[in-house]
């Protein structure tokens, strides 16, 4: 998984240089403080998880007693909140260290939108004439009153930080209970005031151009022609229902889930793809978009209007983000909290038209028990990395990044023979099962051969490193030179590609240390004009020999 390289082998978090991270730079000087206090420890990085992901049901439970407050009994909130802590579709976050981020994100963006409705709700919003003194009518607002705005600010400011999508998360939050609860009286006077809405535009896209996000957005607006545009907006409209219905019945669960990406070909309009169930998709779910907006416009659905609007917009945005790892399961988290309030208040409802005299409070104990015993189980397969591989590959069985997993688990273990037996075992079998998908889902649908060669690229660079620990450097180059010849006759360029041969010359940069050719091995980590020293930790340690070798001499 991530984790190593994310944390374990982060130079940020090991220099305390959490500012390089920029749109990362919260999360990670987290990440330096857990390491500064309690050394690189699984189990305070997992401790600090949950911990997070406690306080994020903590805040869901406070923002939705105000949120409802008035329409519902207090029950509903801690129903909600409960729901989310226990929740198995949110077991990756106090399970998976690196996912910290979208805990903040979701943090925050939730307290964003709990300023915000403190803001609106809580202030009188009359106005009233200055005659003593000719001032212009000002609202009769006490001082205290505008620090609700103020953190609302920098809630924003923080879920931005945390992670690079965690600006659009906080302010579709803000929005949605902006729109929702705004005073008439505000409503007026901003409609009077138009300058005060130009201001938090103008502010909006000068935050976006320095954050380089305005640059990327107009970037995408060149891509609505581009067919894998398109095809990628049609594969996450798939992947809403498969998030849906997890939702709802939290079900085969997967740590890595392998999504067929929807293919647009060439000269074909966007409305007449071969993939039928990827337009069946996309109308269901703008269909449901539609619904949410058209439900948070009636008072009587207002509520449930908003929890469905957020939850489905946490996936409607990643169309503008060109990732073709569609579905890990943390990816919903942001909008699972919206999804677990919108439900208790769906079934709060139910409850009472269908059974007014009964007490929900056993029902929804038993729910919760449910609900936290497939979360527990979840859990235990996260202790445990072989069965959690094994778990992908049986779902998945093409899923080549389960085999590269397991091969850098052994390789930091030293277990070399493991990683030779099981390269030379099991992955052509995957690789069989990856071509065999290549004929059965085409025309349609393709699962994505940039990851799945980029898997081929590090499974063969670990299997070569194993054989030069367990046999020799001088047989791991020439499993190095193979895999060379391999990626030029598959045409993978290192411009187009160049995650590719990075991880090829990391991995040859390693073979070659060990047979004492230093100088190669650093030519082969040399960094790209304008672009960050790749592997550091690698190439000091390298460099350092290279300058004893010399010495010696």
């Amino acid at each position: 998984m991530d984790d190593m390289q994310q944390i374990r082998d982060c130079e940020a978090v090991r220099t305390g240089n959490f500012t390089q991270e920029t749109l990362n730079s919260w999360t990670t000087l987290w990440y330096v403080i857990q390491y500064r206090l309690f050394g690189m420890s699984p189990v305070a990085f997992h401790a600090g998880n949950w911990i997070l992901h406690t306080s994020v049901a903590c805040a869901l439970f406070a923002f939705a007693r105000d949120f409802i407050r008035g329409q519902w009994p207090a029950g509903v909130a801690w129903f909600g909140a409960l729901l989310f802590a226990v929740h198995p579709l949110a077991s990756e976050i106090p399970n998976y260290a690196r996912t910290q981020d979208l805990a903040w994100v979701t943090l925050f963006s939730i307290l964003a939108a709990w300023s915000m409705l403190t803001f609106l709700r809580d202030s009188d919003w009359k106005w009233v004439p200055q005659a003593t003194d000719g001032e212009i009518p000002a609202l009769r607002k006490s001082w205290h009153r505008w620090r609700w705005l103020a953190a609302c600010a920098l809630s924003v400011v923080g879920a931005t930080f945390s992670k690079g999508p965690g600006l659009f998360h906080a302010l579709m939050a803000v929005s949605a209970i902006g729109l929702a609860f705004m005073p008439q009286e505000l409503g007026n006077r901003l409609r009077r005031s138009p300058w005060l809405v130009l201001a938090a535009l103008v502010g909006i896209i000068a935050t976006a151009w320095a954050l380089g996000m305005l640059k990327r957005g107009l970037g995408i607006h060149e891509q609505w022609s581009n067919p894998r545009f398109i095809g990628h907006a049609y594969t996450l409209s798939r992947v809403f229902w498969e998030f849906a219905w997890r939702s709802v019945i939290p079900l085969a669960l997967c740590s890595d889930h392998q999504i067929a990406e929807t293919l647009v070909p060439h000269g074909t309009p966007f409305w007449s793809i071969p993939d039928h169930v990827a337009i069946l998709a996309a109308m269901g779910f703008l269909g449901l978009t539609a619904l949410s907006w058209l439900l948070a416009s009636r008072k009587s659905t207002r509520l449930l209007g908003i929890c469905l609007a957020l939850y489905v917009a946490t996936i409607l945005f990643r169309v503008l983000f060109m990732i073709p790892e569609f579905m890990p399961e943390y990816r919903i988290y942001p909008g699972l909290p919206w999804f677990c309030l919108g439900t208790s208040i769906f079934l709060t409802s139910i409850w009472q038209r269908l059974l007014p005299s009964t007490r929900p409070a056993p029902f929804a104990a038993c729910l919760l028990a449910i609900f936290a015993s497939l979360a527990a189980q979840r859990s235990f397969a996260w202790h445990d990395l072989n069965r959690l591989m094994a778990n992908v590959l049986k779902q998945y069985p093409a899923q080549g990044r389960a085999i590269w997993t397991l091969h850098l688990h052994d390789m930091d273990a030293e277990k070399w023979q493991a990683v030779i037996d099981r390269q030379r075992r099991d992955w052509p079998k995957v690789r069989q099962k990856f071509i065999a998908s290549l004929s059965t889902l085409a025309p349609a649908r393709e699962l994505p051969s940039g990851h799945f060669s980029l898997a081929e690229v590090g499974c063969t660079g670990c299997l070569a490193i194993a054989v030069a620990h367990a046999k020799s450097p001088a047989e791991g180059l020439q499993v190095m030179a193979g895999l060379e010849n391999y990626m030029h006759a598959l045409r993978i360029d290192p411009e187009t590609n160049p995650i590719h041969w990075s991880q090829f010359n990391h991995d040859k940069a390693l073979v070659l240390e060990m047979g004492g050719h230093y100088q190669a091995a650093l030519d082969c980590l040399k960094r790209k004009k304008d672009n960050p020293q790749p592997c550091p930790v690698d190439f000091a340690r390298i460099s350092k020999k290279l300058a004893a070798a010399k010495g010696g001499s």
